[in-house]
């Protein structure tokens, strides 16, 4: 059985561009502990980078991410989010758990829904 692979790869590096501020910003505005903010922070520029990486790639310009490689970080995004959701949540910092599950159902829902294909020259 295969997963329905709805978003174009263009469009994933689109919503990741979009959602990677939200993880820079949502520590300060819910008032994270010290070290899920420190882990939101890195969450939102892994996650630009490889968004704007990929993009570049698209683009056709050297240097950028692979599409197998985004594909793989995506997952691994995804699973590193439900670590640091249970590990807030266990650590008595219940909205940094909750956010890390959002953000973990977002980034796993993204990478299953999404064409890795190179686009047509």
């Amino acid at each position: 059985m295969t997963l329905l692979r709805l978003i174009p790869i263009h469009v994933h590096a689109v919503l990741e561009t979009i959602l990677a501020p939200v993880l820079i910003v949502a520590p300060f505005a819910f008032g994270f502990s010290a070290a899920a903010l420190v882990a939101s922070v890195v969450f939102g520029v892994l996650v630009m980078g490889t968004a704007l990486s990929t993009s570049a790639s698209l683009a056709g310009q050297d240097g950028g991410l692979r599409v197998s490689a985004h594909a793989s970080l995506d997952l691994g995004l995804a699973a590193a989010a439900v670590v640091c959701s249970i590990a807030f949540g266990v650590t008595h910092d219940p909205a940094a758990g909750l956010f890390f599950g959002a953000v973990a159902i977002l980034q796993g829902l993204l990478a299953t829904t999404t064409r890795y294909a190179t686009l047509p020259a």
